[in-house]
């Protein structure tokens, strides 16, 4: 399945200078520095599979440093041998494609990088628009220690698990001592706020029990694994300040879409030390929880839709989303601002007492917070939806711009030799029997399974009584199907095969010994598809699978019946050739 990753990067002024008005984010790298991304770029070369797309999203916290920021990234990728296609999109692509896509529709902020998860929907629109069938969520304080980790992330995505569809794969943190434990000293404020317990309970089992695949009631912003399925449907919600991560599992539940996580599926977070106070990271978290539970609060009874309950989510987040939320908001505040108190710290006192006051007038919204996010969710599809035939070459053009790192694979590898075997000229795919119903998604998922080989006239694919496990597709030259005649065991031709025919499709269902044999009449060049990639597709995919086999069982049906006909007038004809004879 074509996958891409995607790892957003953040960027600030020189030696961290912030203005009012500048976004907000949690450690933005100085524009004078080099910051963590490359760590983590340099970290994929350890990577067994590198069959995806790398695609850096440049965030900054005002625009008068995007140049910089352009400049930067691109010297850090230059100076990088990065092993996989790199695509570097910044604020610039953003703005192009808004004009292009948003031209006199109302939903031009969706495309957005204001927030957190905003920017978490533009690694998916980015993915989406390209084609992707998975999306890889990653962030730039991290590293990758596992080489499997990425045949792991595509392990099961968008397949079945006890009757339930993976929809999105959840991965974990390690910390500097690799434990999936936040490393935090807990301290009395914290009575009543025992978020780090109630995590340390969740993560235990979830994550430190088998089996592998749990259903689960939060994710990590830098390790999720999207299927398009999902993506196509649930966007991030814009409105939540943090914690977009978990509510995206939220979100993907009300919608019917199944998140697990896996338990082996890890990867090394190590994030710049924070530099936010603690009143103010706990101010963070009240608006973040009470805008969830507020979500809970506004449910309605909804067709399609599923209704989700807070206990869906514990111990966490789900203890965080109950009716006593506001009670423990409270008490933590009363207890931090007394600690304040005693350290000598008004001013942090002050604005710990002001949570209060928040927490019951500003934090708590004033609007329905499910249907909001609902009416967004309709403008997220309206908006995919258009990306299918409203200025795809402008769109692709701008992105095409931005590719700063190419290998030779995907399709650049295809169209190579593709080009040279002559099939880009002489042979469409969407003209073939065989694919005539198929969409491009499906077309070019076969795609990517199959490879080209060449023959020379008279050597053969196989022979009766051999076994092959390919289907054949012919690009250009000329084959014959031959059958060994009854009484003189001769090799008499049943079938020609032409340019943009297919056989052997009965490896499909068969592992039998082939009762024909194949042979080159001229030089032939063969699309081969593998049969037991093709049938990982058909799981896959439901409607690929019902496509091709239909296509197939057809086709077998009248090459059967042409073939018996052939063959019994040939049978005839030396029957009465003998009869005369004697």
């Amino acid at each position: 399945m074509r996958t891409y990753m995607v790892i957003p990067t953040y960027w600030t002024g020189p030696k961290g200078a912030w203005d009012e008005g500048d976004k907000v984010f949690d450690h933005p790298t100085p524009i004078d520095e080099y910051g963590t991304l490359g760590r983590t770029l340099k970290s994929l070369k350890i990577l067994e599979n590198k069959d995806f797309t790398l695609i850096i999203l440049g965030v900054v916290t005002n625009p008068r440093y995007e140049d910089d920021m352009r400049r930067r990234l691109t010297e850090i990728i230059s100076s990088i041998k990065i092993p996989v296609d790199t695509i570097l999109i910044t604020e610039k692509e953003v703005t192009a494609i808004r004009e292009i896509m948003c031209k006199g529709f109302d939903d031009a902020g969706i495309l957005s990088l204001k927030n957190y998860s905003s920017i978490r929907n533009m690694c998916l629109f980015f993915p989406y628009l390209l084609g992707a069938d998975i999306a890889v969520l990653i962030d730039d304080d991290e590293i990758f220690e596992d080489p499997r980790f990425m045949n792991k992330a595509t392990e099961f995505i968008g397949r079945r698990f006890y009757g339930n569809t993976i929809d999105g794969v959840a991965g974990y943190y390690l910390n500097e001592d690799n434990e999936y434990y936040d490393k935090v000293n807990i301290a009395p404020w914290m009575t009543y706020w025992d978020r780090f317990g109630d995590k340390r309970e969740a993560f235990d089992k979830i994550i430190g029990s088998d089996p592998r695949l749990k259903k689960t009631p939060f994710a990590f912003g830098g390790a999720m694994v999207i299927h398009r399925n999902l993506f196509r449907i649930v966007p991030f919600d814009p409105n939540i300040t943090r914690g977009e991560d978990t509510d995206y599992v939220l979100n993907a539940r009300i919608f019917g879409f199944n998140f697990y996580l896996d338990n082996t599926l890890a990867i090394k977070h190590l994030p710049p030390p924070k530099k936010h106070t603690i009143w103010k990271r706990f101010r963070e978290d009240i608006y973040r929880f009470l805008y969830d539970k507020s979500k809970f609060d506004n449910q309605e009874e909804t067709t399609n839709l599923h209704k989700v309950m807070p206990e869906d989510f514990d111990p966490y987040p789900g203890e965080f989303l109950k009716p006593d939320l506001g009670d423990k908001i409270f008490k933590t505040n009363i207890i931090l601002a007394l600690n304040y108190l005693t350290d000598g710290d008004v001013e942090a006192c002050k604005e710990t007492i002001r949570n209060i006051y928040l927490a019951r007038y500003d934090a708590i919204p004033h609007y329905n917070t499910y249907k909001k996010y609902l009416a967004f969710q309709k403008e997220w599809r309206a908006l995919l939806e258009r990306t299918k035939d409203f200025a795809k070459d402008e769109l692709m053009g701008i992105l095409n711009r931005c590719i700063i790192v190419k290998h030779d694979k995907y399709q650049m590898e295809k169209t190579k030799f593709l080009k040279k075997s002559g099939i880009a000229q002489n042979l469409q795919f969407r003209k073939i029997e065989l694919f005539k119903t198929f969409n491009k998604t499906q077309l070019r998922k076969l795609f990517y399974v199959s490879d080209v080989v060449t023959m020379k006239k008279d050597s053969y694919v196989f022979k009766s009584g051999e076994t092959d496990g390919n289907i054949y597709i012919i690009i250009s030259g000329a084959m014959e199907i031959l059958k060994q005649e009854r009484t003189s065991q001769k090799l008499m031709q049943v079938a020609l095969l032409q340019q943009g025919e297919h056989f052997n499709e009965s490896a499909i269902f068969f592992d039998t010994p082939h009762t024909v044999t194949i042979r080159a009449i001229t030089d032939v060049e063969l699309f081969r598809i593998d049969k037991t990639k093709a049938l990982e597709l058909m799981k896959e995919d439901c409607d690929f699978a019902a496509k091709l086999l239909w296509r197939i069982s057809s086709k077998l049906s009248e090459r059967l019946s042409l073939t018996t006909s052939r063959f019994s007038e040939s049978q005839e004809q030396a029957s009465d050739i003998s009869d005369d004879m004697q």
